[in-house]
């Protein structure tokens, strides 16, 4: 019995050590087949809100109310854009380059994650460097409506 209880014991202390502490990619979509598909889909006019999670002013984090005309941002919070108030917001295309850029510098972890209708990224993060704090980075889209 005293036996059972021991590997018992070490059992359940096996299942609380990490297996990989290392590196953590969630990729839920390919980046080039995801873009693929959101240009296939011809939008360049849309409204969408956009949170920002960074070590940055409150201003800068949202939540933004973004309206995109021609695929260019036409007002952010119902005012005009002004990137010196907000800080710079990326559109749906602009996104898509970060995300393309940000990989090819190998980073420490990432998420990215796609809507299932229209394919942009409502989801990114990344940690570039496991050696630096706070400079990660990461975009929420919500209520995105095509116009």
């Amino acid at each position: 019995m005293r036996n059972l209880i021991f590997l018992s014991f070490l059992i359940c202390l096996t299942g609380c050590v990490k297996s990989n502490p290392d590196q953590i990619q969630i990729v839920k979509g390919d980046p080039a087949s995801q873009l693929a598909l959101w240009k296939k889909k011809g939008i360049s006019n849309y409204e969408m809100t956009m949170k920002i999670s960074c070590y940055c002013l409150q201003g800068r984090v949202g939540p933004h109310l973004i309206v995109v005309e021609n695929d260019k941002i036409k007002t952010v919070n119902n005012l005009p854009y002004d990137s010196t108030k907000t800080g710079p917001i990326l559109t749906i295309n602009e996104l898509f380059d970060f995300i393309i850029i940000s990989l090819a510098k190998n980073p420490y972890q990432h998420s990215l994650d796609y809507n299932t209708i229209f394919y942009y990224p409502k989801n990114i993060y990344f940690d570039f460097s496991k050696q630096i704090a706070d400079e990660e980075i990461g975009y929420e889209i919500t209520s995105f409506k095509a116009l």
